[in-house]
């Protein structure tokens, strides 16, 4: 009777005591998970805002006259917009980001730098805008924006070290001499398959010039430059300045230039298209092209 009670003993001591355990594991999962739906909160509505800022800034650009090249009235909108500022004697850069907060450069575990928050809106972003002033007081503008993208471009490198994300990035210039340079390569390009003649290629400018996509950094992601005329009408203009910066906060990701650019996508095919050429695009911005 002696060893039974000792045995049963035993066994509540147990059975308590693994309760106990069972009882501490649930409520720092629990708390890990209020910290984690907190921290994604702050974050996303951190993003939602400045990206907003980020939209409000690139419609006052694209909605400045043709040939608008005052400094002092291109600085004031990104300025005005809560860009943040940095400026020198030659330039005046001004950023707008929501990924700051959520993926720093040091303080953070690495772990948060993982792309699995692409599934729940949170991706790095940023939009820089640069002001080149020249001599006369004129100046030359140029946008780069960038939004991350992390499904389908994982590169694991264990559980706690972060994955990498690749970047779909638009870069796009207004400096006069950018442009001619830029229409010089791309009529070379088609000149090349001896379509169309130098004639018949002007004529399919229209203030803008799309070059020819090219990969990003080590091959993760895709890049697309844009030169704006000065003197572009105010349509092209606003298609030059067509980025929509909702790739940066939406559930569903933009995979596509297509979908980053949209506008300038769509240029670029034309472009290609009247001159008997073939962009080899994706079946989805094959389809949104013709919509």
């Amino acid at each position: 009777m002696g060893r039974d009670d000792g045995f049963h003993a035993m066994m509540r001591a147990f059975i308590r005591n693994a309760g106990v355990y069972v009882w501490h594991t649930m409520v720092c999962v629990t708390a890990l998970a209020l910290v984690l739906t907190l921290f994604w909160g702050v974050s996303y509505v951190m993003s939602v805002r400045h990206r907003r800022q980020a939209e409000r800034m690139l419609q006052q650009l694209a909605a400045l006259p043709p040939g608008a090249t005052d400094f002092s009235t291109i600085q004031r909108i990104p300025k005005d917009s809560g860009g943040r500022e940095y400026c020198t004697e030659e330039l005046c850069n001004y950023v707008f980001d929501g990924s700051g907060f959520l993926f720093p450069a040091s303080w953070l575990p690495r772990v948060l730098k993982r792309t699995e928050w692409d599934y729940l809106g949170l991706r790095p972003w940023q939009i820089y805008v640069v002001i080149l002033k020249r001599p006369s007081g004129l100046a030359d503008l140029e946008v780069i924006a960038a939004v991350g993208r992390g499904r389908g471009w994982l590169e694991n490198e264990g559980l706690f070290s972060g994955n990498m994300w690749a970047s779909s990035e638009v870069v796009m210039r207004t400096d006069p001499k950018a442009f001619d340079l830029a229409f010089q390569r791309e009529k070379e390009e088609v000149l090349g398959y001896g379509k169309r003649t130098e004639d018949q290629i002007e004529s399919t400018v229209d203030g803008i010039i799309v070059n020819t996509p090219r990969p990003g950094e080590k091959g993760a992601g895709a890049v697309i430059n844009v030169h704006l005329s000065p003197k572009a009408p105010s349509d092209i203009r606003g298609a030059a300045f067509d980025i929509n910066l909702r790739c940066a906060t939406d559930f569903s990701p933009c995979t596509d230039l297509c979908q980053f650019a949209p506008s300038a996508w769509q240029s670029y095919v034309r472009f290609l298209e009247s001159n008997g050429l073939t962009t080899g695009q994706s079946p989805e911005c094959a389809a949104a092209q013709h919509r």
